[in-house]
């Protein structure tokens, strides 16, 4: 299950992104999952779940997954195309000559922080950051 290791890894992404942006938890996480990415994402999702468990800065955290539809290019007739079941083929065409464009991502897409008020005159609240994530 290769679905721990990236957790761990995107683990490794936010701790740095809460720590340049001084935030106290992670409140949300978007990924962007690829159909043919080779990631399960009920496993991420389940691994999330347990990194949620023993990280205190995760302990609240939702996760967002986004899946990408797979689409090619096709070489012959340059149509964009998603391909039908398990062929992956030109949708307009038929032709087998095709470049995949999307659907192997797997993108941190964005992330929203709790940052502690830094100015006590500003009120109780700790307002969230948004920042966005690289590709994986």
């Amino acid at each position: 299950m290769h679905e721990v290791a990236i957790m761990e890894s995107m683990h490794e992404q936010l701790t740095s992104l809460a720590r340049e942006h001084g935030a106290s938890r992670v409140r949300r996480v978007a990924v962007e999952i690829g159909e043919l990415s080779n990631v399960v994402p009920e496993m991420l999702e389940q691994a999330f779940l347990a990194f949620r468990e023993v990280e205190p800065l995760l302990a609240e955290a939702d996760l967002e997954i986004r899946r990408i539809p797979v689409r090619v290019r096709c070489r012959s007739c340059r149509q964009e195309t998603g391909p039908e079941g398990f062929k992956i083929r030109c949708g307009a065409c038929g032709s087998t000559g095709v470049d995949v464009i999307q659907g192997e991502e797997l993108l941190l897409r964005d992330v929203e922080m709790e940052v502690e008020d830094e100015d006590p005159g500003m009120g109780n609240g700790a307002p969230a950051v948004e920042t966005e994530g690289g590709p994986r």
